[in-house]
């Protein structure tokens, strides 16, 4: 017997899906994040085609049954479509950088009420953003989402012997394999040189709800949080991120 769910969503990722419709991964304040399959949305009179966009907040109904990977969706209604993001292709690049984070880090069906409201606050940020500071919003958030994946970095003292870290030339060592600072003992190939600034940068993203980045401590963190994800979470590459330039 289905049980009928309704509930709000954001878009994360759409794949065709025969002729005319859609798998689409929904990131649900009820349910976690779940595949819909908008059947027949890909034609020109189907009247939910504009809700299934990536990023777009919907309202959306559909048919739960046990023992089903996918569910059918029975309608949708948009909420909010973030035009000022879909209006600058930067910011929608943006956008798809935490999508498919999302997509491809979240389990099924698990509800995480923390992830749906940061990622609400995520895309209200954006779009309110100058073009100067997209790039350092996008990658606050990027390393923000990592502690709902449990690989968030250890900042505090050294990650393998937990002593307090000292700097040398006004830089500490972080280890991107050990996933967090080391002392010089427990120095590997992985370690990248971070300024004390950058390491009080990662620290403010997960104490504070708005995060400001500096520029110099932007560029130290791009330079590692590929290989950073790649290491910790399961050979994890984004696309998106290789084209947010």
């Amino acid at each position: 017997m289905a049980n009928i769910i309704k509930c709000r969503g954001f878009v994360l990722r759409t794949a065709p899906f025969k002729e005319s419709s859609l798998i689409a991964s929904v990131l649900t304040n009820k349910s976690g994040k779940v595949k819909l399959l908008a059947k027949g949305i890909r034609r020109p009179k189907s009247k939910i085609c504009g809700a299934m966009e990536p990023f777009s907040f919907d309202e959306v109904i559909f048919y739960k049954r046990e023992f089903k990977d996918i569910y059918t969706l029975s309608d949708a209604v948009v909420i909010d479509s973030f035009p000022e993001i879909r209006s600058d292709p930067f910011k929608v690049s943006g956008a798809m950088v935490l999508c498919e984070f999302y997509d491809k880090t979240l389990p099924m069906e698990e509800t995480d009420t923390m992830v749906f409201t940061e990622f609400l606050r995520f895309l209200n940020g954006l779009r309110k953003a100058g073009s100067q500071a997209v790039r350092a919003l996008v990658i606050a958030h990027l390393i923000k989402a990592f502690s709902s994946s449990g690989v968030m970095p250890h900042l505090d003292d050294c990650v393998r012997c937990h002593k307090p870290i000292g700097s040398s030339n006004g830089k500490i060592d972080f280890s991107v394999s050990a996933g967090g600072t080391v002392c010089s003992k427990h120095h590997d190939d992985t370690v990248v040189l971070l300024s004390r600034q950058t390491v009080d940068a990662l620290k403010n993203t997960y104490q504070r709800a708005h995060v400001q980045i500096d520029s110099s401590a932007l560029t130290e963190i791009e330079n590692f949080v590929a290989d950073y994800m790649y290491v910790h979470l399961n050979n994890l590459r984004l696309h998106s991120l290789k084209h947010f330039k």
